[in-house]
C-alpha cells in the first residue's frame, strides 16, 4: 500500500507541477550561469536537453530528487556561481522544487 502511495504522489507531483522550466528556470539559468556554463565549463545550461544531458561531471539533474543532484548541490552550498554571486534563496528553492516535480520541460506538460 505505502508503495502505491508513492506511485501515486510522485505521478500527481509531475501534473500538478508548480514550477515552469521556460518561465522561471531556464530565464535563471541564462541570468546567473551561462556566462560560464554556456559551452564550456563542463556543463551547458543553455537548454532543458543540455541540462539534462549532464556534463563533465555525469547527470546534473535527478528527477524527483533535488538532494542528489549535482547542480543543486553546487547552488544550495553557494560553490555556484563562484565569486561571490550566489542565487537567492528562492532561487534556490525553486530549482529544488522544479527537480523535485520530475525536472520536466514544457514539453512533457502537453
Amino acid at each position: 500500500m505505502i508503495l502505491r502511495y508513492s506511485i501515486l504522489i510522485c505521478f500527481l507531483s509531475v501534473l500538478g507541477a508548480q514550477v515552469d522550466y521556460h518561465t522561471q528556470i531556464q530565464p535563471l539559468f541564462n541570468n546567473s550561469c551561462i556566462s560560464c556554463h554556456g559551452g564550456s565549463g563542463g556543463l551547458s545550461l543553455t537548454s532543458y536537453d543540455n541540462i539534462m544531458n549532464g556534463g563533465n561531471s555525469g547527470p546534473a539533474i535527478i528527477p524527483f530528487d533535488h538532494e542528489n543532484s549535482l547542480l543543486w548541490i553546487k547552488v544550495a552550498s553557494g560553490n555556484m556561481p563562484p565569486n561571490g554571486s550566489d542565487l537567492t534563496i528562492e532561487a534556490v528553492e525553486l530549482i529544488a522544487d522544479w527537480i523535485d516535480e520530475g525536472a520536466v520541460s514544457e514539453a512533457e506538460y502537453q
